[in-house]
C-alpha cells in the first residue's frame, strides 16, 4: 500500500470512529429520555405510591457498546494508517 492509499484508507477510519461516536451518544441519549419519560409518567400516575416501582435509571444500549467499540477500533486503526503514510 502506498502513502496516498494509507492517508485515504485513514482518513476514511476516522470518518467511520466519528460516525460510530454519534450513534453512541445518540442511542444512550434515547435511552436516557426513555428513561426519564417514564419516571415521569410513574410520577403523574394516580396510583404512583402503590405500585411500589422505583426510579428508573437510564442503562447503556448495547448498541451504545458496539458503537463505542467500533469507534475505538477505528479510531486507533485511522490513526496508525495516518502516521505511517507520513513516515
Amino acid at each position: 500500500m502506498d502513502k496516498k492509499q494509507m492517508k485515504i484508507a485513514g482518513i476514511a477510519a476516522l470518518v467511520v470512529c466519528a460516525i460510530c461516536i454519534f450513534v453512541a451518544v445518540e442511542r444512550y441519549q434515547t435511552n436516557a429520555n426513555n428513561a426519564k419519560a417514564a419516571n415521569q409518567l410513574l410520577q403523574s400516575s394516580p396510583l404512583s405510591g402503590m405500585t411500589g416501582a422505583g426510579e428508573i435509571k437510564p442503562a447503556t444500549p448495547a448498541a451504545t457498546k458496539y458503537a463505542a467499540f467500533f469507534a475505538a477500533v477505528s479510531g486507533i486503526g485511522g490513526g496508525v494508517l495516518l502516521v505511517k503514510s507520513k513516515a
